[in-house]
Formats: structure tokens, sequence, C-alpha cells
């Protein structure tokens, strides 16, 4: 009977994704916006999928729904790229696509080059895989670059669809933490999900370590995973959609509108929040703060307080209002008792100082897919720092490449922001390529942020909007001077 719901499923999941694909043909910036919203749901589709006992092309097949509007938007891309030069739409050709393209190239050559040359024991597949972490990049960053929307209405579904999927993350997280028995994850596939991917997890009864913050005394409080199946996703790309959200709301297209965005807004800081990821919340206030210096909206002030909270919370696991469990998933009542010692602080140290030795140890890479950990940790390998992780893979190079292309990245978000259209969604990305890009630093170098495409898809494609922004206004401006518009900031709280 399962097979039987599993192919029922299977096939529901295949019409709506040609149902996205036609969308994407007809609306490709909308279609950047549907592989974002579609993300959040990924994980736990396949889950399902597995767990139904689906076949295993079939899940597959499903898998590669992202791959497939990709590869569509390329596509459509490449055959408005000549009219779009043509009628200088997205403006002359500028360092960070320079820089871009020789990424791409180094991370090609990085692939080819055979991994014993580089002292790497990594697979094919797993050279594989990690040269397709990485070339997403440099693709989303020139898919943003072509692709721009036609109307703020374009700009403003594409919101409401990245908030709505947040918002839908956080009320199922809701019912998952407080309503649903964390055994039932068990029955839902999720051990076997993880055996799919290549993950082999040491948490109780086999659950990926990340489900809990130990407490001690077999004690584990448990963090909200919803349909990322990982705290790590809710998080993480919270801090790139929350951004985005202020300021569709700060444009305040219609009242209706706001106050859709604003609840949408508000689950989306409960669901950071109750993921317990600590630097994610501390990185959350520090994008409020920032917000709030660029905007300056009373409302956007009042943030902060309201972060600072859920930062006490999540550096005090005790007091967090998520139920407790014991090693065998059962309720765990009594005292929380909060361990002498933060292990998972003590681990992120550890690796980060293994990947900075095995950087220096090997100034030239070790080849995609050395920091690539779903196969198990190599003997010679980085994988915690997405920076490090960069050096590890492509060398002094390759690293230096991916340095400047995040540093302009943040850089080109700031001016585009200065350059947009006062009283229109224009800036909306641009504002996600400054402030997510500001709150990722300190997440990319403790942890492997760009293996997540929830986070990697919306950053680097705000990335390429915003330096289209940033072409667009330099050649107006070699025209006409007297064209440069003052800068959003300043205008006038209300």
């Amino acid at each position: 009977m399962t097979h039987v719901a599993g192919a029922g499923l299977a096939i529901g999941l295949i019409c709506l994704i040609i149902a996205g694909l036609v969308w994407s043909w007809r609306r490709p910036f909308v279609g950047l916006g549907l592989l974002v919203a579609g993300l959040a749901f990924h994980n736990f589709v396949l889950m399902a999928l597995i767990g139904l006992g689906t076949p295993t092309f079939v899940v597959h097949a499903v898998q590669a729904w992202k791959e497939a509007i990709l590869a569509l938007l390329a596509v459509v891309a490449l055959a408005r790229l000549r009219e779009l030069r043509r009628g200088n739409a997205i403006g002359p050709l500028i360092a960070t696509d320079w820089i871009a393209g020789a990424f791409a190239v180094v991370c090609i050559v990085y692939f080819l080059i055979p991994p014993g040359l580089l002292g790497s024991a990594a697979s094919f597949s797993q050279r594989l895989v990690g040269l397709r972490t990485l070339v997403v990049i440099p693709l989303l960053y020139f898919l943003g670059r072509s692709l721009m929307a036609a109307d703020d209405r374009e700009r403003l579904l594409v919101a409401c669809l990245a908030l709505g999927a947040a918002a839908v993350v956080t009320l199922f997280g809701i019912i998952e933490v407080f309503a649903v028995p964390t055994r039932v994850w068990l029955d839902w596939g999720v051990n076997q999900y993880s055996s799919f991917l290549g993950f082999t997890y040491g948490g109780p009864q086999g659950l990926p370590e990340n489900f809990f913050i130990t407490l001690g005394h077999d004690r584990y409080v448990r963090r909200m995973v919803s349909t990322y199946v990982s705290p790590l996703g809710i998080a993480y790309t919270g801090l790139v959609v929350f951004p985005l959200a202020i300021a569709a709301i700060d444009c305040y297209v219609s009242e209706k509108a706001a106050r859709w965005l604003a609840a949408g807004t508000a689950l989306l800081i409960l669901g950071v929040a109750m993921s317990i990821t600590r630097l994610a919340v501390i990185a959350m206030v520090g994008e409020a703060l920032i917000l709030a210096l660029l905007l300056r909206r009373s409302w956007v002030l009042a943030l902060p307080p309201v972060l600072v909270v859920a930062t006490i919370v999540t550096l005090v696991p005790s007091a967090a209002i998520a139920p407790t469990v014991d090693s065998s998933l059962n309720p765990a009542g009594g005292s929380r008792h909060v361990q002498t010692t933060d292990t998972s602080t003590a681990e992120h140290q550890d690796y980060f100082i293994g990947d900075v030795l095995v950087d220096l140890q090997h100034p030239l890479g070790l080849g995609t897919g050395a920091s690539t950990i779903r196969f198990g940790k190599q003997q010679v390998s980085t994988g915690e720092s997405a920076v490090l992780g960069m050096f590890g893979d492509l060398g002094v190079a390759g690293g230096l490449l991916y340095l400047a292309l995040f540093c302009l990245t943040i850089w080109q978000g700031f001016k585009a922001l200065s350059l947009s259209r006062a009283g229109t969604l224009e800036g909306m990305l641009p504002m996600v390529a400054l402030v997510g890009g500001l709150a990722l630093i300190p997440i990319s170098l403790t942890s492997d942020v760009w293996g997540d495409l929830s986070v990697t898809f919306p950053f680097w494609w705000s990335a390429g909007a915003a330096a289209t922004l940033c072409a667009q206004r330099a050649a107006r401006t070699k025209r006409a001077p007297e064209a440069v518009r003052a800068r959003r900031w300043r205008i006038s709280p209300s």
C-alpha cells in the first residue's frame, strides 16, 4: 500500500515540476523565486518518497527538479543574452563578471585534475558532487545578472514566495516539535533519507546530532527541523530571507501586502529562534541593527530588542520551551541540567583548526570534493568551513577568487542599494547581497554553508542582480551624470 502512495505522490510532484518549468519559461525571474521557495520543502518531500518505498530512480527524478529549472533558466538567459547586450539592459561587463567566470574555470580545471596528483583520495562521485556545489555559485550569479524582473509585481511575488515558504516551515516546525513525538521521525524515514544522501549520524537512535542540544544526564532539547529536516537550513536560510522581507515591507506596496509580509517575517524570526542555532540568531541581531541604520524606520528599530531576547534563549538551552527527550527518544522529565562544557563550540574549533592546517599543507588544493563530507571524512580533507573549504578544494588561487567575489558582492549590494529607485522594490535583492552577505561572514567561516542550496540560491542570485543594477546605473551615469539618485537611507523616517 505504501508503494502505491509513493507512486501517487511522485506523479503529483512530477506534475508540479512540469508546471514549475512552464512558469519559469514564461517568467524567468519568478522561476528563480520558485527555486528559493521550493528548496524549503525539498528534503522533506524526498524523505517522504524514500519512506514510502518509492523506486530509487523515481526519487532521483524528483530530486533533479532544481537542476531542471536551472538548466531551463540558463537556456532562457543565453537566448536573451544577445538582445540584452544590444539594448545594454544588463550594462557593461564589470569586475565581478570576470572574477565569477575565472572562478568557474578554476572549478572545472580542479575537477579534471586527477586527485592522486593533488594528494586527495576523493572518488569520482565525490568530486562530481563537489563540482556541482561550487559551479552553481557562478551559474546563479550570471542568472541573476541576466534574468531581471519585469516590474514590482514580479518582485513582490518572489518576496511572497520566499516569505510564504518560510512561514509554512515555521508553522509545520511548531507542530513537529510540540505535537509530534520525536520517534515519529524514524517512522517517516529520516534515517533512510540520511543513508540515501550518504550520511551516517550518531545522535539518539541514529538521528542527526543537530536535531538536539545536549543537556547532559541523558537529556536532549529538541530543535526545530521542520521541512528542511535540519535546524541549520531553517536558520541560515532565514538570514538571507530576512533582509528581503524587511526591504519588501519598507516599500509598502499596499497595506494588505504589508500585513501579510509582516506576519510572515514574524514567523521567520520565530523559526530561526526555535532552531536554537546560536550564531545565526546573533547574526540576525546584527542584520536588524544594519537594517535599522539603513532604513531608519521606527518599526525596524523595534526588532533588535526582540532578537536579543531570542538570542538569550538560544544561549541558555535549559530555558528553551522546546520539549526534552532521552536517548531512547522518550519524553525526559525532571530538571534541565545544563552540561558544564560546550561540546558544539569545542568541536567547531577543532574542525576549524584542522581545516587551517590542511590548507597550509596543501596550498595548491586537493581538488573538488575534498571538502564534501557526505561520503565520510577523508584522511586529508577540509569541510567544516566554507571559506577554508574553498582553499582546500581549489588552492590559493581559487580561494582568493572566491573571497574577491564574496567581498565584491557585499560592496555591490551596498552600492546598488544606494542607486535603486526609492518607492520601488528594486533594492530588495541588493539588500540581500549587502545585509545577508555581512551576516554570512561568520557563518561561512564556521560552517559549510554553500552545501545548503537553500542559502546558496537566494544569495548568489541576489549577487548577480546587484551587479546588474550597478552596471546599469554606471552606464547611465556616463551618459547623464545628473541622473544619479539620492541614497535610499536618507529618506525621512516614517
